[in-house]
């Protein structure tokens, strides 16, 4: 079974605590007239003299009073989330879902006790359906709930014979059929069109929220919150003995102070971008973050780790010193690089301040290389 990620849950949670802001209010008007209709049918069915039987009639009062009791507990869950914010994502999007797998699940159940006395199927799953399909967010679920109802139905006319499926069918209950079936269909079209629009709507939103909040908008690269949440998982791992090894690379674009008097901050922004673009094409298995102003860092694991030789042979070809152009301008590229591996016993901050020691002894050997002043 398919593991759902953190990312994926944070998302649907959104889509429904998004949804239900949305259609709160018609929510809690649909339920209401549910839990009003289910009271009539209970009073109707207590004095109607046409049944279906004993039995019959115990489940179509059992059903009802589920549909009564669903429907207010579905209006008190959205008028505490409504006033009192203290409906958790995870209890809203339970609530939702269940009530809508209750409507239809009951519908198709009085569905089946219609057949079984010859009625015409679908109509209480043609009115269940417009309302769970308002409270629904996740289409799968939705249309898997529907299918297997509407299964359900067809082998349940089968079974007891229904006239739709014999040989005396007559032009009234075939007419009926087809229009409820013909409902049906655009109905549950209808629903899967509109979860459809929203889901894609809000799945875009999610996506566009993440990667700004954990992307740089400038390199495309991981941003500091990113960088922040790594340094607490592998603190955690390292204290769980579950750390296997990594290595910390520590980067600082040099002469971008000098760049900036010398043309423009635009000028030394170009050096920023050009080190942000360049890096992924280093490491292939990294995680890489954009920490702020002129320094990069590297979480390096998997085959750049295991081939750490050749990962910074790759880096000192593409990083230590070159002339780039931007707009006619000759700029130096170089990027200042030190590293550290990870050692038993050690934090993530222990790895991290060998990096940056190193880092600055190289920073200083490529100024006086290159001949290079300032930052």
């Amino acid at each position: 079974m398919k593991r759902i990620s953190d990312k994926e849950k944070l998302s649907f949670m959104s889509i429904v605590d998004n949804h239900v802001r949305k259609y709160r209010t018609i929510m809690i008007v649909f339920s209401i007239l549910v839990a009003i209709a289910s009271i009539g049918m209970i009073i109707y069915w207590n004095y109607d003299e046409l049944s279906a039987g004993e039995v019959g009639d115990n489940i179509y009062m059992v059903a009802h009073v589920l549909f009564l009791a669903s429907s207010l507990s579905m209006v008190i869950v959205l008028l505490l989330d409504k006033y009192s914010s203290k409906v958790k994502f995870k209890t809203l999007a339970y609530a939702t879902h269940i009530y809508s797998f209750e409507l239809i699940a009951l519908s198709t159940v009085l569905c089946i006790l219609d057949l079984s006395i010859g009625l015409s199927p679908f109509i209480y799953l043609l009115a269940c359906v417009a309302v769970a399909g308002l409270f629904v967010t996740e289409p799968r679920f939705f249309i898997g709930t529907v299918v297997v109802s509407f299964l359900s139905i067809l082998v349940s006319g089968i079974v007891f014979n229904y006239e739709f499926f014999s040989d005396k069918s007559s032009i009234e209950v075939l007419t009926e059929d087809i229009i409820n079936f013909s409902i049906f269909a655009v109905l549950v079209s209808l629903v899967c069109l509109r979860h459809y629009t929203v889901t894609t709507r809000e799945h875009k939103a999610m996506e566009k929220l993440h990667t700004l909040t954990y992307y740089d908008e400038l390199t495309g690269l991981l941003n500091e919150r990113s960088y922040l949440e790594e340094i607490e998982r592998i603190n955690k791992a390292i204290s769980e003995g579950k750390e296997k090894g990594f290595a910390v690379i520590l980067m600082d674009v040099n002469n971008l102070k000098a760049t900036n008097d010398a043309y423009g901050h635009r000028y030394g922004c170009s050096l920023v971008v050009r080190c942000g673009h360049t890096l992924p094409t280093i490491f292939f298995s990294s995680k890489i973050f954009h920490i702020g102003g002129d320094e990069f860092l590297a979480i390096v694991r998997g085959d750049d780790y295991a081939d750490f030789v050749d990962t910074m042979r790759r880096y000192d070809s593409a990083m230590l010193y070159s002339i780039v152009q931007y707009e006619g301008v000759d700029l130096i590229f170089s990027v200042a690089r030190g590293y550290s591996f990870y050692q038993e016993g050690d934090r993530y901050q222990d790895v991290l301040q060998r990096a940056d020691k190193e880092m600055y002894i190289n920073k200083k050997g490529l100024k006086e290389k290159y001949n290079m002043k300032g930052r």
